[in-house]
């Protein structure tokens, strides 16, 4: 949770347990963490990161779904569900159910919650691996989307995290 603030966020939630987990730690009060996680859950079977916002966002479910998966908290499979209809024609997947077009973040994030959730997305390998290619730059690294101009680490991270679930 940000300083000054009377609520943390999914993503917060997630890294928090990694942090944790980093030092080969429990957090002190896991029930807590999944307490915080019930205030983000959406209407649509999804999270967000925001408890006044009513739709679920890709990034939020993804780290929700991790986050209790890491914590032997079951998750109900409409989770799966969300997650697998974000996924967008052109390959790759969207940000929210209204975003316009796929990112690499989304898409990472994604994947790793529907290998996670052993949900299978082997029906929408060829058309991801052709987005991510798209985005792929013989510089070595990986744009976000198919709109950003620039080049950095985090999304050459999430390029490589994507093609490592699409690879197996």
């Amino acid at each position: 949770m940000r300083s000054g603030r009377q609520f943390g966020t999914a993503y917060a939630c997630f890294l928090a347990l990694a942090a944790y987990q980093d030092l080969g730690l429990l957090p002190p009060d896991s029930p807590r963490l999944v307490q915080s996680l019930k205030w983000l859950e959406t209407p649509d079977g999804a999270w967000t990161n925001e408890r006044a916002v009513k739709i679920g966002a890709t990034n939020s479910t993804a780290a929700a779904a991790t986050l209790l998966r890491q914590l032997s908290i079951p998750v109900a499979p409409v989770v799966g569900d969300w997650l697998l209809e974000r996924y967008h024609p052109a390959g790759g997947f969207l940000a929210a159910p209204t975003a316009p077009l796929p990112d690499l973040l989304s898409t990472a994030t994604a994947l790793h919650a529907l290998a996670g959730l052993e949900r299978g997305f082997g029906h929408l390998k060829e058309s991801c691996l052709d987005f991510i290619d798209t985005l792929w730059t013989n510089e070595g690294a990986f744009h976000g989307h198919w709109g950003d101009e620039l080049l950095d680490c985090e999304y050459t991270y999430y390029g490589l995290l994507a093609l490592g679930h699409l690879s197996l």
